[in-house]
Formats: structure tokens, C-alpha cells, sequence
């Protein structure tokens, strides 16, 4: 078993000790049998902000547990997933929507967006042009969905209207480019993990006890950050990494149309390099 990557050096050891120790440290000041615990939980805790801020906190507070849940999954299980950030985001839209709607409502999108994507690579759309029709395109859906639950008096589809456009974009292309580049069994495989994972850390985000963990102690936040340093240097060990399907790697209509040509420009040749006539 790998236990170590040797990337560290020593002050960089010491350092990521730092980045547990000195949060402890401040954690443990809160202690009511200290001195300090008064000073820290005034000025050190979010336990006492509004109880209207605790649902925006709850996205910042939440936000490095899932960097450390992705890492673990990515890096000690070997798990591919379509990024490392679009479960997070994902998780974020399914806070809001809740988790059924969401699936149903990212689905349909991500199908969406699969059909017309061949459409806008074949009349050649550049990069930012293409992703920019995918949100007009995602935005139409979204408000087709919103009238239907006016139309319908369903509070459930007006919901929808709290789905951030970027993050159905941002996983709607992700998946559209995978499946292109390896097939659907990857794509398949790597959309089921990323959405997963994202109802996972959705439901670690409704553990009460959790959120009151984080608003009371918010240096946890800095622990979290030497936990996926950790995972990245000591726990880099793709357990499960054989579960992946082998991607099937594609080479684009263009690519095999200008080898054919490059191929078809040596055949003309002869020995020495002289051109044959045809």
C-alpha cells in the first residue's frame, strides 16, 4: 500500500500539520471549561448570525466538505466522474429543488442537450458560441417548465426556477462531451457517479448536527483543506478504479477525413519521393 507520494517536503509537512493543528487548537479554545471559550464563541463562531443567513452560510460552510468527498472519491476510489465541481454544484441545485425534481428536471435537460450539441458542432459553432446557445437553450426549458406549473397550479415545477442555469449547462456539455469522446458506457457510467455523488452530499448537508458543527466551529473549514491535501499525497490509491469502463476513444469525422488525406498524399509517391502519376 502507497502511503505517501514523497511531493512533500519537510516544511511542507510541517505546514500541512499546521493546517489541522492550529483549527484544533481554536476549536479547543471554545471549550467552556476554558478561559477563552467566551472570546472565541463571540468572535470565532457563526452560531449566533440570523437564522435567515443559516441557509446561505450553509452553501459556503458545505462547499469544502464536498472538495473532500469528491477528492476521496476521485483519488482513493478511483471513481471517474464528470469533474470536480459539478457535483458540488449539483448538490446545490438539489438543496433548493429537492432531490426527485432535480433528477427529473437535470435529465431532461442533459437530453436536451445532447441532441442538439451534433447540430451546433456540425454547422462548426466555436467553443463559446456553442455553450452560449446551450444556456439560451436551457433558459427556454426552464421557463416552458415554470409556466407549465402555472398552468397546472404545481408549486414543484415553479421550483425550477431556482436551478442554476450554469450548473445544467456546465453538466449537460460534460456529459455531451464525454459521450462523444468515449462512448456511452463511460458517459453513462460517469454521469450516474457525478449525479450520485451529488445526492450523497446532498443528503450530508441536511444532517443537522453537521450544520450546527459548522457554524459553531468554521475553522473546521481549514481542516478540510488539509484533508484533501492528505487524500491527494497519502490516500492516492484507486481502489475501485477497475468498476470505470474502459472509454472508447473516437476519433472525430475531421481527424480520419485529414489522415485519409495525409495517407492518400503518401501513397502518390514513389521510391525516392518521386510522385507517381495516377
Amino acid at each position: 500500500m502507497r502511503f505517501s507520494k514523497g511531493n512533500l517536503s519537510g516544511k511542507q509537512r510541517v505546514m500541512l500539520a499546521c493546517l489541522f493543528l492550529l483549527p484544533l487548537v481554536v476549536a479547543g479554545g471554545k471549550l467552556p471549561i476554558l478561559p477563552t471559550c467566551g472570546l472565541l464563541a463571540r468572535y470565532a463562531s457563526l452560531a449566533e448570525v440570523p437564522a435567515e443567513m443559516h441557509g446561505r452560510l450553509q452553501y459556503v460552510l458545505f462547499v469544502p466538505l464536498g472538495a473532500v468527498l469528491v477528492s476521496f472519491c476521485r483519488l482513493t476510489l478511483g471513481i471517474r466522474i464528470l469533474g470536480p465541481f459539478r457535483s458540488i454544484l449539483i448538490a446545490v441545485a438539489f438543496q433548493i429543488t429537492g432531490i426527485p425534481l432535480g433528477l427529473i428536471f437535470l435529465t431532461i435537460v442533459i437530453a436536451v442537450i445532447v441532441a442538439i450539441r451534433p447540430l451546433l458542432k456540425s454547422i462548426r459553432l466555436p467553443y463559446f458560441a456553442r455553450v452560449s446557445v446551450i444556456m439560451g437553450a436551457v433558459s427556454a426549458i426552464m421557463v416552458l417548465t415554470i409556466l407549465a406549473g402555472i398552468w397546472l397550479e404545481a408549486d414543484s415545477l415553479r421550483r425550477t426556477a431556482y436551478f442554476p442555469v450554469v450548473v445544467l449547462c456546465l453538466t449537460g456539455e460534460g456529459f455531451s462531451r464525454a459521450l462523444t469522446r468515449e462512448g456511452t458506457r463511460s458517459a453513462m457510467w460517469r454521469g450516474a457517479m457525478t449525479v450520485l455523488l451529488a445526492v450523497l452530499f446532498t443528503l450530508l448537508t441536511e444532517i443537522h448536527a453537521l450544520q450546527q458543527l459548522l457554524l459553531r466551529f468554521p475553522e473546521l473549514l481549514i481542516v478540510q483543506i488539509g484533508c484533501v491535501v492528505v487524500i491527494a499525497e497519502y490516500f492516492d490509491l484507486r481502489l475501485l478504479q477497475w468498476m470505470n469502463p474502459v472509454p472508447q476513444r473516437r476519433v472525430s469525422p475531421r481527424r480520419t477525413k485529414e489522415k485519409t488525406t495525409r495517407e492518400g498524399r503518401h501513397d502518390t509517391r514513389g521510391a525516392g519521393g518521386v510522385a507517381v502519376k495516377t
